[in-house]
């Protein structure tokens, strides 16, 4: 994983696109008229690792078109990432500083209508109403979608953005410690310590975001408690929008000694900037 600091995280913001969903579009184009097909991604983050884990075909990177694709030499290559493709289901990909970076959907289909998806209508249920059947039903998707996953599957241990030990009701904490029992993996989310009480950061902006975060003094114990040196890590958080909290988490475990980070959210939202 690189090396994540305010400076690396605000350099991948500016970036476009920030995020690649395979539920509409397989990625794959004629190139020839005599209908030789491609495929290809805009960025490799996330996606390039994943898609070879489990294809076990390479992307190449083309600086002319500044993108990642490969030519498809065979209908059986085309088989196999028609395939790929549509396993990812409604996963999208997310451009950031952490080793990898999933949300399991958008929360919304449309922003106009305020029509959710189902994972955003059980996010909301969960989130703003406890509402214990979708808290359920979130642990069970996301357990499903790492026990599969290249990389994810063989992380050493779990951890959710950590929430102010005065918050009422911690979603990400809760989903956590689920998905540990159900897998057996050990939760590491307690290592977290805040020197301040973190306020809210609904509605700042990208700089003030990581300011707050970082007034908070929050700090992780990497100690025999909760060791985690040279370990990989899946970080699970809610809502991912312009990705400031999971990268400056996943930062705070990089300082601690943590190997990879793998981030987890259960929704993105359909804008990439923060509710200013």
């Amino acid at each position: 994983m690189e090396k994540i600091s305010r400076q690396s995280v605000e350099a991948k913001h500016k970036l476009v696109p920030r995020r690649r969903s395979f539920a509409n579009s397989s990625g794959i184009q004629a190139i020839k008229q005599n209908g030789t097909k491609s495929f290809s991604v805009k960025f490799s983050e996330t996606i390039k690792p994943i898609f070879e884990a489990e294809t076990e075909l390479a992307l190449f990177y083309s600086d002319h078109y500044k993108n990642h694709f490969r030519v498809i030499k065979s209908d059986e290559e085309l088989h196999i990432i028609e395939n790929w493709g549509k396993k990812q289901g409604n996963l999208v990909f997310l451009r950031d500083c952490l080793s990898l970076s999933l949300a399991l959907d958008f929360n919304l289909k449309d922003k106009a209508k305020h029509e959710y998806t189902d994972i955003g209508l059980l996010e909301n249920k969960a989130k703003h109403h406890k509402d214990q059947n979708a808290i359920e039903q979130i642990a069970e998707m996301v357990t499903q979608t790492i026990q599969p996953k290249p990389f994810y599957k063989d992380a050493d241990l779990i951890c959710s953005v950590p929430a102010h030990p005065d918050k009422e009701f911690d979603l990400p904490g809760t989903i956590a410690s689920m998905v540990c029992s159900k897998m057996g993996i050990r939760n590491v989310t307690q290592g977290f310590h805040f020197g301040v009480k973190k306020p809210s950061i609904k509605t700042t902006s990208f700089s003030s975001k990581w300011d707050i975060w970082e007034n908070s003094q929050v700090t992780f114990d990497n100690d025999a408690n909760y060791s985690i040196s040279d370990k990989n890590i899946i970080l699970i958080d809610d809502k991912y929008q312009s990705g400031i909290t999971i990268q400056y988490i996943a930062m705070i475990l990089q300082m601690a000694g943590a190997n990879d980070v793998y981030g987890l959210s259960f929704v993105k939202t359909l804008r990439d900037t923060d509710n200013t």
